[in-house]
């Protein structure tokens, strides 16, 4: 089958691997479309981030069960999943208590195209059966980003909802993957105005459309026109680009005892003083969430409340389109690539 993958050097290249076969408790996942993500930027060049290449990239990953190995139940054959991103052992007390994210035992490779091969690919296969939860009647081709572009904007407000309540004010800085569904869900949960923060002039647009309340320019006064708004500026921020300028931009435009969210990848930093952010704000990072709530994700989306809008493009075009992304010329939503179902099974009734 083919693949992308990271060199150990680093670097991508696209290559014929086997296709693996399912042993006890895995499953085999047909892909039908994996999200092309800014961290897989990062990793094509830095792969010991995830424990050292090669490996296949992509981790937002859903499709169709292909096969399932001895001890499997609860999957069946044809069956349309979502690939959960993060993998624990299922056995240390961070994966009894609910937060595999944590695991101590992964050794940094903690999920698809996360240290294990991943979705750009014809098939993935998955470790255990419970990192693969059913989309029901949702298009598997498009569901992939809601393991992560869902998923890491959808936790900190799951987490603290009382920043979000009425009279908040909510700040998504960045309209890109994350921020695109970002909006959509503060606007489908929460009662707090939310504004966008970008540069580009058309994904200010989008954002408006997307449900945003307000969608400022950061060169055009945005800080002072967001502290003008509920209680003295913004009570929830998500930074999801996190350089110097868009931390700093944060900071400023907080209410006292409001709450920044880092999750973007420019890996900027923000002094934390008692002059430099204001009373009581809290500054906080994020890793992806949990399986429940990534199925609590799917439900929104099969009720029509969030939508992952992409752009398809084939495997061939995975490497050019990150060098896309990586150099700020992503897609309305997110890159997603798609392939013809190869299978000859027939789905399940």
């Amino acid at each position: 089958m083919r693949a992308v993958r990271v060199k150990e050097e680093g670097g991508l290249v696209l290559a014929e691997v086997p296709v693996p076969d399912p042993g006890p408790g895995q499953v085999l996942v047909e892909v039908a479309g994996a999200g092309l993500c800014h961290s897989d930027c990062l990793l094509r060049n830095a792969p010991e981030v995830n424990g050292g290449g090669p490996f296949t990239l992509g981790h937002e990953v859903a499709g169709w069960v292909e096969a399932i190995g001895p001890g499997v139940s609860g999957v069946r054959e044809g069956d349309a999943v979502l690939v959960h991103c993060l993998w624990g052992c299922g056995q240390c007390p961070a994966c009894r208590r609910g937060s595999e994210r944590f695991c101590p035992n992964t050794s940094n490779r903690v999920g698809p195209g996360l240290g294990h091969d991943g979705g750009y690919a014809d098939y993935v296969l998955v470790p255990n059966a419970r990192h693969v939860l059913p989309l029901g009647d949702l298009d598997p081709i498009d569901a992939g980003p809601l393991a992560d572009a869902a998923l890491t904007p959808y936790h900190p407000m799951r987490t603290r909802r009382d920043s979000l309540g009425p009279g908040s004010v909510a700040v998504v800085i960045g309209v890109g993957g994350l921020g695109h569904m970002a909006v959509q869900l503060l606007r489908a949960l929460t009662p707090a105005t939310v504004v966008a923060v970008e540069l580009d002039q058309d994904r200010r647009a989008f954002a408006l459309e997307l449900g945003a309340d307000l969608a400022l320019d950061p060169a055009n006064e945005a800080t002072a026109r967001i502290k003008e708004l509920g209680w003295a500026g913004a009570t929830f921020t998500l930074d999801l680009v996190a350089s110097d300028a868009t931390l700093a931009m944060a900071a400023a435009a907080s209410a006292p005892g409001g709450e920044i969210v880092v999750v973007g990848a420019a890996l900027g930093s923000l002094p934390v003083s008692l002059l430099t952010t204001p009373f009581e704000c809290r500054v906080s990072t994020t890793l992806a969430g949990e399986a429940n709530e990534t199925e609590e994700l799917i439900a929104l989306a099969q009720a029509g409340r969030i939508r992952v809008h992409t752009e398809h493009i084939s495997l061939d075009e995975v490497p050019d389109h990150l060098n896309r992304l990586d150099s700020g010329h992503g897609p309305r939503g997110r890159y997603v690539a798609t392939r013809q179902r190869t299978s000859t099974r027939k789905e399940t009734s």
